[in-house]
């Protein structure tokens, strides 16, 4: 009995040393991952709008009601919305610029997708981009054939991007 005593005090204090381990790594870790992520959206932006400068992109002070929205940008004449939605497996993080006057897709750039290679990662080619600009963000948007469960997400994300886009005007 005072070996299983033991033993449960032993696994308690290795447990409780390496959990604050832990949360002393991901608290020294945090901020550079958050500064990481940061550099990378301003690079995807930049790579949006090649002819911008990164202090062009404001982000706007808004409140939206959806958890799939984590940023909403104002440059020129659009919104750009960073959006993460669930996929068949970790989802897509990815930005849409909408038009603030005909409410039209002007960009899209996906920027993680943790989903299958070859199939749900379809959301990342630029022909699934390129399938997008122009069209009504409100209106029918196509999915990818063999990737529904991964493209139909980031669809209706645009579709929310663009009702909020009707309540910031």
């Amino acid at each position: 009995m005072k070996k299983i005593i033991h033993l449960t005090v032993f696994l308690a204090l290795v447990s409780a040393i390496a959990g604050g381990a832990l949360a002393y790594a991901n608290q020294l870790t945090a901020p550079i991952i958050q500064e990481n992520n940061e550099r990378a959206e301003k690079q995807v932006l930049l790579e949006m709008y090649p002819k911008a400068k990164v202090d062009d992109f404001e982000i706007m002070d808004v409140t939206v009601d959806n958890p799939t929205v984590n940023k909403i940008y104002s440059y020129e004449n659009n919104y750009i919305f960073n959006m993460s939605v669930s996929g068949y497996k970790d989802g897509t993080t990815f930005l849409v610029a909408i038009d603030k006057d005909n409410g039209q897709i002007t960009a899209f750039k996906a920027i993680s997708n943790g989903d299958t290679k070859g199939i749900g990662s379809k959301v990342t080619e630029s022909a699934f981009a390129e399938s997008l600009i122009g069209k009504e963000s409100n209106g029918e948007l196509d999915t990818i054939s063999g990737a529904t469960v991964t493209s139909t997400p980031v669809i209706e994300g645009i579709h929310e991007a663009s009702d909020i886009v009707a309540e910031i005007d």
